[in-house]
């Protein structure tokens, strides 16, 4: 499967912060959002904790969590935690954004879309 990417929109929802605009690739297999050092560093998210997390290519390292970050992809917006990782250039999408906006990646034509099966909001699969 190729790279997919997109635009999302975040901000600061603490502070109400401007909207910008940020490329992100779209990774199914990563779990949460990461940011880029120095877009957690303009929108001054607050750190709320420290995690490990594990790189693609089997390395570990110790990352600060910031909250309140809103992001709104295919016109859905969630308010959520971010990873912040340095010398990044690019945010990361990962499953627990996809499913908390309920969006479905199609491989063939590299984008991704709001769940067909509940096209006006999302929709969460409980028990």
């Amino acid at each position: 499967m190729q790279i997919t990417y997109s635009t999302l929109k975040s901000r600061n929802f603490l502070t109400d912060s401007e909207i910008v605009d940020l490329e992100a690739k779209v990774d199914t297999g990563a779990t949460m959002l990461v940011l880029p050092e120095s877009t957690a560093a303009q929108f001054n998210f607050a750190k709320i904790r420290k995690q490990i997390v594990k790189y693609a290519n089997e390395q570990t390292a110790q990352r600060d969590i910031v909250g309140g970050v809103e992001v709104e992809v295919c016109g859905r917006k969630g308010w959520l935690e971010a990873i912040v990782s340095p010398g990044k250039k690019y945010a990361l999408l990962g499953a627990i954004v996809m499913e908390t906006l309920d969006l479905i990646v199609e491989p063939r034509g590299l984008q991704i879309y709001p769940n067909p099966r509940s096209p006006n909001m999302p929709m969460a699969e409980i028990e």
